[in-house]
């Protein structure tokens, strides 16, 4: 993949954003923290911007270039479309962040450790991301698929065990859409990493 294009590294400081978008809703989510909260929406304003400048740059780079290099162009561009939608998705944990901290609701012990979980494997599957992206290593895309598809489960299986406890009293009600929105939004950009991570590099 192409990793730079018209001299700029392409994808680096979207990374950037990204995984700090994550410690950031992980900060908020655990400190019932405003600063965190506020950081979450620069970043993502941060990220969106980042994903628009490699966009033009991609478009710039566009006229008068070989096919084979067309090629990868627009393979970046599927690939930036993939991570805007992972960007949106972390940004999307602002609401019920937001409503979290406002509203001062408690998760349990295990609601708390799953959140932190997923939290953990997001930002490893962002790391092993970009170093794909940089690299085309087979054994990172192998890692990245893998850790995509082990993501996905855990959300589900966090979701039917959620249910449980909530059958059970060891939950409370008003912690059971900001739980699932973390799951539904973790399960997307599993989804969309994986998509990238599976993409084949155009022959050269």
């Amino acid at each position: 993949m192409v990793e730079k294009t018209a001299g700029r590294d392409l994808y680096g400081p979207i990374f950037c954003h990204l995984e700090g978008m994550v410690g950031a809703a992980r900060n908020a989510f655990n400190r019932h923290s405003r600063p965190d909260l506020e950081s979450l929406k620069v970043l993502a304003e941060k990220a969106g911007a980042e994903i628009n400048r490699a966009l033009q740059s991609l478009a710039a780079a566009g006229p008068g270039t070989s096919p084979e290099e067309r090629t990868r162009i627009i393979q970046c561009q599927s690939v930036l479309a993939h991570v805007q939608i992972i960007a949106d998705n972390l940004a999307g944990l602002t609401g019920p962040l937001h409503k979290k901290i406002s509203e001062g609701i408690l998760f349990s012990d295990k609601g708390v450790a799953q959140t932190n979980q997923i939290f953990d494997r997001l930002a490893g599957i962002l790391r092993s991301l970009l170093d794909t992206l940089k690299t085309g290593n087979e054994v990172l895309k192998r890692y990245v698929v893998e850790e995509s598809h082990q993501l996905s489960q855990h959300c589900n299986d966090f979701a039917t065990e959620h249910e449980a406890r909530l059958v059970e009293g060891l939950c409370l009600p008003q912690a059971a859409p900001i739980f699932l929105a973390v799951l539904d939004r973790a399960r997307t950009i599993a989804r969309h990493a994986l998509d990238i991570a599976q993409m084949r590099p155009p022959k050269a």
